[in-house]
């Protein structure tokens, strides 16, 4: 609030245009369009809510385009500060997706096992199972996870765990198309190379990409395509 004292009621309505001008020339207004933005919730929303609360912001969202918008409206620099912060949550929240992706994808080609009670084996958690198989990947001699709220050290080649006290336990790994009879693959598929997860690039002429290309575009302005292959 501004209380204007002057000589006369020109110089304060002068002084009054003055200020207004100096605040509209601070103004500003920035967008951010992503399909994410369509998923968001009550975490991502109550975090804007906070943005919004500390930076003075007027924070606004638009569902009805496609892709989704976000639009920042207030003092430029509040609106830089925050159109950074929204950016590094929509690449987080995107991160957490494509790991869950991916989690699922290990998951549905081998399971890792720890022991449970009566002898049996039970299954890691996806993320779990994903980091286990990750590592395997790499050739990484060891990998701590936790078994039962306990830290574990897994020996990867002798699929032994060792806990803080020293007690060692037995683990599984078990692919998931071991019983499955093979089946003749399409002759211009590359090897794997005993990769259970390759990424291939899609020549922008062939048939597959273009089926992909033509579905895409009829909602989605901005893409790349590219082919997971796996074992399964």
């Amino acid at each position: 609030t501004f209380q204007i004292c002057g000589e006369s009621q020109k110089n304060v309505e002068a002084t009054e245009s003055w200020i207004k001008n100096l605040i509209l020339k601070e103004q500003f207004e920035n967008c951010i369009s992503d399909e994410l933005i369509e998923y968001f919730d009550e975490r991502e929303i109550n975090a804007l809510a906070d943005l919004q609360r500390r930076k003075l912001v007027t924070i606004q969202f638009d569902n009805k385009l496609s892709p989704p918008c976000i639009k920042i409206s207030g003092i430029s620099r509040d609106v830089c500060y925050v159109y950074v912060e929204v950016q590094k949550m929509i690449k987080s929240f995107k991160d957490t997706e494509e790991e869950r992706s991916k989690a699922e994808l290990f998951y549905n080609l081998v399971e890792w096992r720890y022991p449970g009670s009566n002898g049996s084996f039970v299954a890691f958690d996806k993320l779990t199972n994903m980091q286990l198989e990750d590592a395997k990947i790499a050739k990484k001699p060891h990998l701590t996870v936790k078994i039962n709220k306990k830290n574990y050290k897994v020996d990867l080649n002798t699929l032994q765990a060792t806990d803080d006290q020293g007690k060692t336990i037995n683990i599984q790994r078990v692919p998931k198309n071991e019983d499955k009879q093979s089946i003749a693959l399409p002759a211009h598929w590359e090897d794997m190379q005993d990769e259970q997860v390759k990424l291939v690039n899609l020549n922008a002429s062939c048939l597959e990409y273009l089926e992909v290309q033509n579905k895409f575009k009829k909602t989605c302005s901005s893409f790349v395509i590219e082919k997971v292959k796996s074992h399964k």
